[in-house]
């Protein structure tokens, strides 16, 4: 049995990264979620994020992409939401696990 594919989200905004390990190489699908969720957020939030994400997933064939893509997008946000730039509250220990 395979030990699975190392798929590492990058620290960013002050918060800290983490690696995630897929059954399948899931890194393209994985990195073009964070990519797409930092264009929606450099972009003034031009649209709603919800039919954002859910529009750029669905162009990807196999379900495990999907979900490597939406792991990376909402990942990407929450660095941005738990960031000290987000707001005037110090940054919180948050630990992540999957």
């Amino acid at each position: 049995m395979s030990k699975g594919v190392v798929t590492l989200l990058p620290p960013h905004d002050g918060h800290p990264g983490m690696e995630i390990n897929w059954a399948a190489d899931c890194r393209p699908a994985f990195n073009r979620g964070v990519s797409f969720a930092q264009t929606w957020l450099d972009n003034t939030r031009s649209g709603w994020l919800w039919a954002a994400m859910i529009a750029e997933r669905d162009h990807l064939p196999r379900a495990i992409e999907r979900r490597a893509f939406e792991v990376g997008f909402l990942s990407r946000i929450h660095q941005r939401l738990c960031s000290p730039r987000c707001g005037v509250e110090p940054l919180r220990d948050v630990t992540l696990s999957l």
